[in-house]
């Protein structure tokens, strides 16, 4: 075939041209060992194998670069990627640049970097290659305008040469008549003879397709068989024959999609079902070239709460900003492959090398509900899973995905409002600051309180500065033991929490420690349940109640003159982490308020 033997010279030129060497299958780089793997429910190691057993598919990712990358893509491109890997086949990426008009400079850059991140690596396309390049639809206008030449000789398309003016004349008098907008075919009743000499004179024109009487029929991968669908012909002539081939000499969307996935191999396509209704369409380009269509699979709309179509509105749609607050790759992935897809894994947490393992066509029918909730939950178990690792990857590493983004945002929040941060700005070297804030996210990790590095600065003020004086008087301790039996005196004297705060300065720096910290506690403790047990008298069941007691009360002081009164790690592993200095500073100034809170009550000095 003419078309296809021209197609294939300019592929091979086009990869003459940005490659020296033999072209690697980039799954076959990233994919040469393979690692452990956890064992899958029966149900999806059947529909696994399902996907599998039909062999290596072709899967494309093709976006426009018109915008910054979203979640509805990135779950296109993800799902394109996991079939691909399962079956050993190959995932390409494809830039649709058609619409020059809508195109930004930049959005390829993004769109690369964004996905490279989320650990969708292509295995031919732009920057890697191919044997099927050039993989930008703007650099591969000559195969589409000769695939249109092959549709106009066939018959099975036809030149318009109507008037802007006159197609909106035509639609508004559609629309009056309650139709749908389509053309009356006017120019399909040109002479071939006639079309061709006006094109050859410069006559400006579209090309469009004669749609056939009846649709091919198909059967989609996730909605089962469809019926099959006969022409829109209205009473005044109305056709939905869709343009092919644009003015300007560029493909639409239908033309360029087909063409490229026929000369690409392409095996099966998933994408989002707003698509379903071109599908009839595009089968019937494949028809009329020929060619063997290949899978469809329509995957379900994304929409919010209230069932409106994801958008801006809700947030945490774009990929950069969610990659900037400090999402995991592999969290959004897991939160992405979620979407839409179901499975009968014990448990939702999955890395990617999971998701591979259990890839399958379960794709969900009806519209997706996109709850962030579930992006948070799978943010902290993806972060306690990387603590536990042993070698953990670049991409896993803690350091860099926690830590390092926090101390940044503290470096530059300290510079702009010091007294705000003033503990953290005492802290000299960023090795320094690294290990006091590794401490507490570790900490905040383990006890699943973390999922971004902002919100972990925002929800923990007072580690990086002590809590200000009108804290420490709203929170004011409540000087009773808690969970006491009312015969018992349940008061507690204000110099017994005086003397807790104020023991700690005999602890000298070199047994500033946890061991010594809780030892110190322990003593305080067992003194004070001691002096109760002399008056009340000896009772196993009584000790073990008052020891708990007076535990909970040491630590709610420490949390109180430390924080404020706010929730964070425990006692000891709170004082450990701030140091000696830091602790009996904050220990004073919350006596101080103490005291003068006792001296308001009595009417008077506290020594009086």
């Amino acid at each position: 075939m003419v078309l296809k033997a021209r197609t294939m010279k300019l592929a091979r030129g086009a990869i003459k041209s940005t490659s020296t060497s033999a072209y690697i299958c980039q799954s076959c780089q990233i994919f040469s060992r393979s690692p452990q793997r956890r064992t899958h429910h029966s149900s999806n190691l059947k529909a696994h194998n399902d996907l599998v057993r039909n062999g290596p598919v072709r899967t494309r990712f093709a976006p426009s670069p018109t915008g910054n990358l979203h979640l509805g893509s990135l779950r296109t491109a993800l799902f394109n990627y996991l079939i691909a890997k399962a079956t050993g086949g190959q995932f390409l990426l494809r830039i649709e640049d058609t619409d020059q008009k809508r195109t930004k400079s930049d959005a390829e850059e993004d769109l690369f970097s964004n996905l490279e991140w989320a650990g969708i690596q292509w295995d031919e396309g732009p920057k890697v290659g191919g044997p099927y390049g050039p993989y930008k639809q703007s650099e591969r206008t000559p195969i589409y305008q000769e695939a249109s030449k092959q549709l106009l000789a066939s018959g099975h398309a036809y030149r318009c040469f109507c008037s802007a003016e006159r197609l909106r004349e035509h639609a508004e008098l559609q629309s009056k008549l309650g139709h749908a907008q389509d053309y009356d075919r006017k120019c399909a009743q040109i002479p071939k003879e006639e079309s061709d000499d006006r094109a050859a004179k410069g006559e400006s024109h579209v090309v469009r397709l004669l749609a056939p009487e009846i649709y091919p029929p198909f059967r989609d991968l996730v909605h089962g068989q469809m019926p099959q669908r006969t022409l829109k012909k209205h009473i005044n002539l109305g056709y939905e024959d869709p343009i092919l081939l644009k003015s300007d000499g560029f493909p639409t969307y239908h033309l360029a999609n087909v063409v490229d996935d026929h000369f690409m191999n392409i095996t099966h396509v998933v994408r989002g079902s707003e698509w379903m209704s071109s599908t009839p369409k595009h089968l019937a380009l494949y028809q009329a070239f020929g060619w063997e269509p290949p899978k469809f699979a329509h995957i379900a709309l994304l929409v919010d709460s209230d069932r409106q179509k994801l958008s801006k509105r809700m947030g945490h749609t774009n990929i950069r900003e969610l990659r900037e607050e400090g999402i995991f790759p592999e969290t959004l992935a897991n939160f992405v492959a979620l979407l839409g897809w179901s499975h009968q894994e014990k448990s939702d947490v999955m890395g990617m090398q999971d998701l591979i393992d259990v890839a399958s066509l379960k794709y969900t029918k009806g519209d997706t509900i996109v709850s962030f909730e579930k992006l948070w939950f799978l943010q902290k178990r993806h972060a306690k899973r990387y603590l536990s690792l042993s070698s953990p990857k670049p991409s896993q590493n803690i350091t860099e995905l926690v830590t390092n983004p926090i101390v940044r945002l503290l470096n530059a929040a300290s510079i702009a409002h010091p007294d705000k941060y003033a503990f953290y700005s005492s802290i000299s070297t960023d090795e320094e600051r690294a290990a006091f804030v590794s401490d507490f996210v570790r900490g905040a990790i383990q006890s699943s309180q973390y999922t971004l590095p902002q919100k972990f600065i925002d929800q923990n003020p007072y580690f990086f500065t002590a809590p200000p004086v009108d804290l420490l008087q709203a929170n004011i301790l409540q000087l009773e033991l808690p969970k006491i039996h009312p015969n018992f005196d349940i008061s507690i004297a204000s110099t017994k929490i005086l003397d807790l705060l104020q023991s700690f300065e005999k602890i000298e720096q070199q047994n500033w420690n946890k061991e010594e910290l809780k030892s110190w506690i322990t003593a305080f403790v067992k003194q004070n349940v001691e002096t109760i047990l002399d008056v009340e008298g000896k009772d196993i069941e009584v000790e073990t109640i008052l020891t708990k007691a007076w535990v909970t009360v040491c630590h709610q002081t420490i949390r109180w003159a430390i924080l404020g009164g706010m929730n964070g790690p425990e006692g000891t592993e709170l004082m450990r982490v701030l140091g000696r200095e830091e602790c009996v500073s904050r220990f004073q100034k919350a006596s101080e308020v103490l005291i003068q809170s006792i001296e308001e009550e009595a009417g008077g000095s506290l020594d009086g």
